[in-house]
């Protein structure tokens, strides 16, 4: 017992460390702990609404276009599980709809943390057992602590607060714990434990498909393994094999039946019916490219490729200097992707576990005590490849292979810690140093990457938030004697560029951030999107239709419409785009019409009444333009472009 605490709080010290630095960065700068994430934190809290209601499928303003239209019905692609989280929440309020995302991802981040700590102690506990716990122990526990929670991707995570970081977080926080259990069987099996790690894996595959799978194919390995007598050999042989195998098929029956409902098959999504797929021309090609589907080994080169890369890394602009490549990932062959983010990889987010990972596997291919966690390695490897086989490039894939790595980078210390602990002390100091320094780099590249995706990249992010950090990126270039950098001018805007680089449109019509795929507004005006209105509704409601906006005129024309019930629509030339309902408001609202382009040329209208979504739609967009209101809007005040003002000035 004296040594497992000694362990204990070494490891609970480098979570601390880990757990501040996450939750820093998760925060934004901002002590609301549960902010408004809009409709892209809110997909968890619609499914769990229709839970309690005894359905999956989910009103379809609230999916949006994420939605997948299947039989009349609107479902997500999210699993149960972290809508069966909220469920305590919601049965008794309706006031944090959409707002449980920011602590959801703190409880992630902290069962990620403790998983971890138990996966190390279960795996010394494996391949040293009885060795009493020194200093390098401690530290190895205190360090690899730091090293998953901020050294790697999960710190990136840490950076946007939504539903798509939120699944990959609890993801591997699952599949670790899951792991964590099998070390523990394997180092003494019992029917009550195999049940704990089935109901993990279970919980896993329910929330991340690609986590989930590589507990199951790890639970048939080790089945594999019992019944071939290669492990287990205390245990009664056959009843050990089959209590693993049925607990890894149930977890994955689990999810296949939940699949059945929405989708009417056992695996994969039927992208082809998702709301996004019927107007994104891109996605269409990509569908029309791959047989109406994302999912394929074509794309395995191009993934893998940009997973493994040494040098998936680039500069910023300004301040935080670190950031994404500055280069698309490059395409192997000729497959349709239908997103290609600079993303970064592996080797540059989690240098010291892929590391400390290749002295794993060979480590664990030596020692025949550590033999059957090769069977865990192969698992969590061919559960996390299946993020590769989607025609989709993004840093935040990465969190798939955060428990393949971690597994890989505890079983490598175990086997280099007596060896490094035999050293003199000049050379054990020098280990201990170069492997700081190694989290130390996870934390700069992964805290810089998410501080840049918060600050300036996420489409969730406000524009006043964007605003200001330019201002403070300017301020910190003005302390270093640095003139602006990165920036860029024209009268319509260019091919997107490097991840952070500005671009001033017109004369200061707005200011705007290259983002992975298009250019974010930093600054906007009139001129580039952004219209404020002050409308008087009548006290009794609206008792007709009546056009509330138009922008443009003929094929290119958009019109917001407004009407009784407290109604709303957005029409084209076309027809209807979108509808929605006007929340409540006084005699004046406040309305905001914005014009953002979600891909290159496809532009989608938002309708905000007093700071709250009414309605989205894609429509056409001419930035030039005139705006024509009925009688009862009139155009508000909108403050100057001071952020771009400053930035050409500085620029002289």
């Amino acid at each position: 017992m004296p040594e497992r605490r000694a362990f204990a709080l070494a490891a609970a010290a480098g979570s601390l460390v880990a757990f501040v630095l996450d939750v820093l960065l998760l925060s934004g700068g901002h002590l609301d702990a549960f902010p408004d994430t809009g409709l892209t934190g809110g997909f968890y809290d619609a499914q769990g609404r229709a839970m309690l209601d005894g359905r999956l499928a989910v009103d379809p303003a609230a999916a949006g276009l994420e939605g997948f239209v299947s039989n009349g019905n609107t479902y997500l692609y999210f699993g149960p599980v972290l809508s069966l989280l909220r469920l305590p929440v919601l049965a008794v309020t309706h006031g944090l709809d959409g707002r449980l995302t920011l602590m959801s991802m703190v409880l992630g981040f902290a069962v990620l943390l403790a998983a971890a700590a138990c996966l190390h102690w279960q795996v010394r506990q494996l391949a040293r057992p009885g060795t009493p716990v020194g200093r390098p122990d401690g530290f190895a526990a205190f360090l690899m602590q730091v090293a998953v929670g901020a050294g790697a991707v999960p710190l990136f995570l840490a950076g946007s607060v939504v539903v798509y970081h939120e699944t990959e977080l609890w993801g591997a926080a699952l599949a670790v714990a899951a792991l964590a259990v099998m070390v523990k069987l394997v180092r003494g099996a019992s029917l009550r434990w195999v049940a704990v790690a089935g109901l993990l894996v279970a919980l896993a595959i329910n929330t991340r498909v690609p986590a989930g799978l590589g507990g199951v194919l790890a639970l048939l390995g080790l089945a594999a393994l019992a019944a071939t007598g290669l492990a287990f050999r205390d245990a009664p042989r056959m009843r050990t094999a089959a209590a693993l195998a049925a607990a890894g098929l149930v977890a994955l029956g689990s999810s296949a039946a939940v699949n059945m409902v929405k989708f009417h098959t056992p695996f994969g999504i039927p992208l082809d019916k998702q709301v996004f797929s019927t107007f994104d021309a891109n996605r269409q090609a990509a569908l029309a490219d791959n047989g109406g589907s994302l999912f394929g080994v074509r794309y395995v080169p191009t993934t893998l490729l940009q997973a493994v890369r040494p040098d998936a890394i680039g500069t910023t602009r300004s301040f935080p200097y670190v950031g994404f490549p500055r280069e698309p990932p490059a395409v192997v062959g000729s497959p349709r992707f239908d997103t290609l983010e600079r993303s970064l990889s592996a080797p540059t987010s989690m240098t010291l576990l892929v590391l400390l990972t290749l002295a794993g596997l060979v480590a664990a291919a030596r020692a025949p005590v550590l033999r059957p966690l090769l069977v865990l390695l192969a698992g969590s490897a061919a559960g996390g490849a299946l993020s590769l086989t989607i025609a989709y490039v993004t840093t935040r894939y990465l969190a798939d292979f955060v428990p393949l790595l971690l597994l890989g980078a505890l079983i490598g210390t175990q086997a280099l810690l007596p060896r490094v602990a035999a050293l003199r002390r000049g050379p054990r100091l020098a280990w201990a140093a170069v492997a700081t320094v190694l989290v130390l780099a996870g934390i700069v590249v992964n805290g810089s990457a998410g501080l840049v995706t918060q600050r300036l990249l996420a489409a969730t992010t406000p524009e006043a938030d964007r605003a200001s950090f330019v201002l403070f990126q300017d301020r910190v270039d003005r302390a270093l004697g640095r003139s602006p950098h990165g920036v860029g001018r024209g009268a319509e805007l260019p091919a997107v560029g490097v991840p952070g680089d500005l671009f001033v449109l017109g004369d200061c019509d707005g200011l705007y951030v290259s983002g992975h795929r298009e250019w974010i507004p930093v600054e906007r005006t009139p001129r580039s999107g952004v219209h404020r209105l002050r409308v008087r509704f009548p006290a009794g409601g609206l008792r007709r239709a009546e056009r509330l906006a138009t922008l443009g005129a003929g094929r290119g024309r958009a019109t917001v419409v407004v009407g009784p019930g407290r109604s709303v629509a957005v029409r084209t030339a076309r027809g209807v785009s979108g509808r929605g309902t006007l929340p409540p408001t006084g005699p004046v609202a406040d309305v905001r019409l914005t014009f953002d382009e979600l891909r290159r040329g496809r532009y989608f209208l938002s309708v905000r009444v007093d700071g709250r979504d009414a309605v989205t739609a894609p429509v056409p967009y001419d930035r030039l333009a005139p705006l024509r209101l009925s009688g009862r809007a009139r155009p508000a005040a909108t403050a100057p472009p001071a952020v771009c003002r400053r930035i050409l000035q500085r620029l002289g």
